[in-house]
């Protein structure tokens, strides 16, 4: 029987990271690369399997985030792990994290007396992607508007991911975001959810105007 080894796929912030985990949650290899999904996901796939000594064949299943972030970087992502799942059928487990989830978690990790805190990432004009913190636990992410925001009063964190439509709250913490630290809390149930398929952070379904045709009316 095989030992478990999972490719770790991160392509929400400005930066691509790709890692290999073994059956022991340690990096057998990691990749950072700044710049595009676009330019430098399958670079960097090749680079740390290379790194790693492995194949993809040879992999048990994929780690990936599914956002929120770079829409372009997450849809090229789960474009190429469906890919490859369907070239290498072994290749069958599929687990999930979220951006904001995994950054509360390494925040609580980081600071045991954290009580409450919000975490905020840009997602429009006027709006922003949110999860709050709660003493040991995190709540379900949201969309808050900037009203909202001007409302809370405890510690805020700005977590930068992709070119936003507006400056970070000014009384803001800027985050670093950290994939690699997954290898720390990949047995955290909270964080890392089985999939059977690649699903992209949706936090609203879309709306549409529906358009009415009609005649232009006379001038006056």
């Amino acid at each position: 029987m095989k030992q478990k080894i999972e490719l770790v796929i991160d392509c929400a912030g400005s930066s691509i990271f790709v890692g290999v985990l073994d059956h022991k949650f340690n990096w057998q290899s990691q990749i950072s690369c700044e710049g595009t999904a676009l330019e430098n996901l399958f670079s960097s796939v090749e680079a740390a399997l290379k790194n790693a000594g492995i194949k993809l064949s040879s992999l048990s299943g994929f780690v990936y985030c599914e956002g929120p972030g770079s829409v372009l970087g997450l849809r090229l992502c789960a474009m190429a792990i469906e890919t490859w799942r369907r070239l290498y059928p072994n290749c069958s487990e599929l687990y999930k994290y979220n951006s904001l989830q995994l950054s509360s978690l390494i925040l609580l990790e980081d600071n045991a007396d954290l009580k409450d805190a919000l975490i905020v990432s840009d997602w429009k004009k006027g709006a922003w992607n949110s999860i709050q913190i709660r003493a040991t636990y995190t709540e379900k992410l949201k969309v808050i508007d900037d009203d909202a925001l001007k409302l809370w009063n405890g510690k805020l964190y700005h977590l930068p991911q992709r070119k936003g439509w507006q400056s970070p709250p000014l009384e803001a913490k800027t985050l670093l975001y950290s994939p690699e630290r997954i290898s720390e809390l990949r047995l955290h149930t909270a964080a890392f959810k089985a999939t059977d398929q690649v699903d992209i952070y949706n936090n609203a379904a879309n709306t549409f105007q529906k358009w009415t045709p009609k005649r232009h009316g006379k001038k006056a």
